[in-house]
């Protein structure tokens, strides 16, 4: 990846697996623990930007930290400009924000800016601070970083509405290797009002004397820079959109790529996945600090839902003194409301993330999940209760297991399906707290179904 410029003499990028990534990063670190980092840079300076942006950030911080010093500064920071950025903003996290200044102060100020902007806000916000000289355009980082305006760019190309094709192409040029990143060219019209867009195989076929307004197409979506990126990704998964327009009073002020409303989707995605095991903004190989900060709440509060079933075995504690194999069943008959009641849970909070339940009724969802909850509690039922009559002889307790399986499964698939609805309702993200409620009703209600039936039978079990 040496270049005069940044991809000047640069070779076709060699794409390797992930299995493959994982032993160069092994031989890289090996290498530099002997003090060879320029021989370490070799071995990796011919893959793909992705592949090396992946070893980088999985390096121990001393090996990481060796090894960049011997990067030149273009090639890092090109490196960063073409990983996607989810992948970036884990590398620059892992870099570091002075580190990464101290980069960035070395290249071109408009490359720097562009480095930035594949970053999430906030991070670039960290690095742009601790630079000397200011960029140009860098109030582009004082939008929020969850918006529109965190997720924009600012160099697009763009021709007015009663220019002619060759415009529209030298717009393209002028953008030089970001040109590859846009689809379209946007149209604008009277104080830079979006107007339309032209698809760049449009222009590529037109002859350049042709003009704007004959060939341009309608903006399907735009939105405005503080619109949540939520939506914006919902806009890209719903619309298939290739890019989205930012504007302004109309005015057309930047523009989202493919690349970043991709990460947008994934971010999205992640964070609604992480949030049902209450671990959002946590990530696998981050600070021990910062994991406590995000799960001990959460593991505290359900340590305290866990009393709640515990009291209901305490109501029955005769009971379980006269049959004490009924101990035995306790955590078959709650595991497996539990795990009924995540399964829909995770469906129903995908389904909703990704606007699967629009004129949908509540009440024919909880009817379709409680009626699969008893389809499975009948299955589930007769299974338990042959093997308690294999293993214990006992027809009674049978038949007790048989009965509190089919309706804890019912009721998992109805909480499993109602909670997030309900939480929806009221106004609470229903990947936070409903797996913590949907365990909590499966549980105790489980409990109470299986002792008291238990309780109400026991001469059949004794």
């Amino acid at each position: 990846m040496c270049m005069a410029t940044e991809t000047q003499g640069y070779e076709q990028p060699q794409v390797i697996s992930r299995d493959r990534a994982g032993e160069i990063a092994q031989e890289v670190q090996d290498l530099i623990g002997r003090g060879q980092e320029n021989h370490a840079w070799e071995l990796v300076r011919h893959l793909h930007p992705a592949d090396v942006g992946t070893i980088l950030a999985g390096l121990p911080r001393t090996s990481r930290q060796a090894l960049v010093t011997v990067i030149p500064p273009a090639t890092f920071t090109w490196i960063l400009r073409q990983m996607n950025p989810v992948d970036a903003a884990r590398l620059s996290a892992r870099i570091g924000s002075n580190a990464l200044s101290f980069v960035l102060e070395q290249v071109n100020p408009w490359e720097a800016m562009e480095t930035l902007l594949r970053l999430p806000t906030r991070q670039a916000r960290q690095v742009a601070e601790n630079l000397e000289e200011p960029l140009p355009s860098a109030e582009v980082l004082e939008y929020p970083v969850d918006t529109a305006g965190g997720l924009m760019v600012i160099q697009f190309p763009v021709v007015d509405v009663h220019a002619q094709v060759r415009s529209a192409l030298d717009s393209l040029r002028a953008l030089e290797e970001l040109r590859y990143r846009f689809s379209h060219v946007f149209v604008t019209g009277e104080d830079g009002v979006l107007a339309g867009q032209l698809n760049v195989v449009d222009l590529a076929l037109a002859r350049e004397d042709t003009q704007v307004a004959d060939i341009m197409s309608a903006v399907q979506a735009s939105v405005a820079v503080d619109t949540p990126s939520e939506e914006c990704a919902r806009l890209r998964r719903h619309y298939n959109l290739p890019q989205l327009p930012v504007v302004q009073d109309g005015k057309l002020i930047g523009v989202i790529p493919a690349e970043l409303l991709l990460g947008a989707v994934v971010e999205n995605d992640t964070r609604q996945m992480l949030q049902v095991a209450s671990v959002a903004g946590e990530s696998a190989d981050g600070p021990v600090f910062g994991s406590i900060r995000t799960r001990l709440p959460w593991l505290t509060v359900n340590l305290g839902t866990t009393f709640l079933a515990a009291a209901m075995i305490a109501l029955f504690e005769s009971t379980l003194a006269e049959m004490v194999v009924l101990a035995a069943f306790l955590p078959v008959v709650a595991g497996q409301g539990g795990i009924g009641g995540t399964q829909t849970l995770t469906l129903i909070v995908r389904a909703m993330a990704l606007g699967q339940l629009v004129g949908i009724n509540a009440w024919r969802l909880l009817t379709r999940e409680a009626l699969l909850g008893l389809l499975h509690g009948i299955w589930l039922g007769v299974l338990v209760a042959a093997i308690a009559i294999i293993w214990q002889k006992n027809i009674g307790l049978a038949l007790v297991l048989g009965t509190a399986m089919l309706g804890n499964m019912i009721i998992a698939g109805t909480v499993g399906a109602g909670v997030p609805l309900f939480l929806r309702r009221v106004g609470v993200d229903p990947a936070v707290a409903s797996a913590i409620v949907v365990t909590t009703f499966t549980d105790v209600f489980g409990f109470l179904l299986y002792l008291g039936i238990a309780s109400a039978m026991i001469s059949l079990i004794v």
